[in-house]
């Protein structure tokens, strides 16, 4: 493949993800719109995440790309997924827990205008889709989405960009959950940096996306506990 196909073609991975990135702040002002059925919150999200991992994949072919320019390899994957447990329960302590507490203790949620997701935990059987979703959506589409965002910045202006790729990633996966409040989504936004350190660690996509699945396995667990 030649530089200009190559420029090219990261030129418009780059506008895919500047294009994402307003997406979320038009979806944000208008605000967050859960529906009335479990179901269709899960049929959302599946097709969501279906149309993010279908568009990384496609933009990675444009580029002469696989998974593996990602760090998905099977090298030293029993470590690497050891390491991702252990960092992944540090982070559900620390952040989901500890640090989350603190921001909306110091940053109150304001009163909720509709209904809450926790209302979609209350039934213990849900768990067998949460958790799925929790391991697919957010381990493995999440954490490539936010690996594949930061190496096209640091392909496109080297550390530098990997600098600003990664700050921009993780302030936009924290203003995606300001819903639920600025507290929580400066403790979201602080654990992107966390996963984006993780891998850039070893270059090793398993890490993050083991600490992440099991991270939000723990909370859905955690959300389920509560609901009740």
């Amino acid at each position: 493949m030649g530089r200009a196909v190559k420029r090219t073609a990261l030129g418009i991975s780059l506008g895919v993800i500047v294009l994402y990135w307003i997406y979320q702040v038009v979806a944000q002002r208008a605000g967050p719109q859960l529906p009335a059925h479990f179901s269709e919150l899960v049929l959302r999200i599946v097709r969501n995440k279906l149309i993010v991992f279908f568009t990384l994949f496609v933009l990675l072919r444009l580029e002469g790309e696989g998974l593996d320019s990602l760090g998905v390899r099977r090298d030293a994957w029993p470590k690497h997924l050891g390491v991702g447990l252990l960092i992944g329960l540090a982070m559900f302590v620390g952040l989901n827990v500890a640090l989350d507490s603190v921001m909306n203790a110091l940053i109150p949620r304001p009163p909720a205008s509709g209904p809450s997701v926790l209302s979609f935990f209350e039934q213990p059987g849900n768990l067998l889709v949460w958790l799925p979703i929790g391991i697919l959506g957010g381990g493995i589409v999440e954490e490539l989405q936010r690996i594949f965002i930061f190496t096209r910045f640091e392909k496109w202006l080297g550390r530098s960009g990997l600098i600003l790729g990664v700050v921009l990633s993780s302030v936009m996966f924290g203003f995606g959950h300001l819903y639920q409040g600025l507290g929580s989504a400066i403790a979201t936004a602080v654990s992107g940096l966390v996963f984006s350190l993780v891998y850039l660690r070893r270059r090793s996509a398993l890490e993050p996306i083991t600490a992440h699945a099991f991270s939000d396995v723990l909370a859905m667990l955690g959300a389920t506990m509560l609901a009740q």
